[in-house]
């Protein structure tokens, strides 16, 4: 009996290693490889500038602030990667040219009017400034001889490059004054944000940033109005780069365009005497 119990196991056992075998005969063998692929590019805003005022004929090295902007609210101020700051780039397009023929020029620095003879300024190079280059005739008088600052300005303009729409914000600050100036403020400088409005402000591969946001903000129209803090003077609602480029050619212009107020809506007048007024305008791009 033993050994009959024994040879049935033996053929028990052959029929299950058949039966598996079949098993495993009619499974295909299969595997699994998981990619992901995954690209992720943050806001960044590049603010290109140049070296201050006129040196060397108004064209200056460029200067560059890389401003890191992953995660930063508007209006909170980016970390910078550039240890020192570039500073506005003064442009020269088109340079004003004074007249002294009685009328009125919306870019004269000087004019004189109604003089008897003589009077005329020369602005040498010609830049917005009056310097010792400057040169004026000597002119004779009647009661009717006036002489106008008309057109007290400081312009400025810096570059804007961005991947992302952004917010542009001012805060004006270091209020300097002289002489018979000191008791003027934050609220005798005038400000206009002005931003080319056609493609010759801006490079080959941008385009119009305002479209889709508020663009500039005209309310904030003396340093008064950003003195107490930042402010936003422009809001992009788009990115300035339109097509692949490099930077310049990616970069719209910005021009900041200052001068001075009599809180009567006239430039300077002698009766405000001289002197000397200043600030410090500190521009921060977000990216909202």
């Amino acid at each position: 009996m033993k050994r009959l119990d024994e040879t049935w196991k033996t053929v028990n056992y052959a029929l299950a290693c058949a039966c598996l075998g079949l098993i495993l005969l009619g499974w295909s063998a299969v595997a699994d490889i998981l990619d992901r692929p995954f690209f992720r590019a943050g806001s960044v805003v590049v603010v290109i500038g140049g070296s201050d005022f006129s040196e060397n004929g108004g064209t200056a090295p460029v200067a560059v602030d890389f401003n890191l902007l992953d995660n930063v609210p508007s209006g909170q101020a980016a970390p910078d990667i550039i240890g020192a700051d570039g500073v506005g780039l003064n442009y020269y397009s088109n340079p004003p040219t004074p007249q002294s023929d009685g009328s009125a020029h919306s870019n004269e620095l000087l004019r004189i009017e109604a003089q008897t003879s003589g009077g005329t300024f020369t602005n040498a190079p010609a830049y917005d400034v009056m310097d010792a280059n400057d040169s004026l005739t000597a002119f004779g008088l009647n009661a009717a001889t006036n002489v106008d600052m008309q057109s007290y300005y400081r312009i400025n303009r810096f570059f804007v490059a961005s991947n992302a729409p952004f917010d542009i914000y001012a805060q004006a600050g270091n209020l300097t004054t002289t002489g018979d100036f000191t008791s003027m403020n934050y609220a005798t400088i005038r400000y206009i944000l002005f931003m080319f409005t056609t493609s010759s402000g801006w490079g080959s591969a941008a385009q119009n940033p305002a479209v889709g946001g508020t663009g500039r903000v005209s309310s904030v129209n003396t340093l008064a109005a950003m003195s107490s803090g930042p402010v936003k003077v422009y809001g992009a609602g788009r990115r300035t780069a339109r097509s692949p480029g490099t930077l310049m050619q990616q970069a719209v212009s910005f021009i900041p365009i200052y001068y001075i107020y009599d809180g009567n809506g006239n430039a300077y007048d002698f009766s405000q005497g001289t002197g000397t007024i200043s600030a410090t305008v500190t521009y921060s791009i977000y990216a909202p």
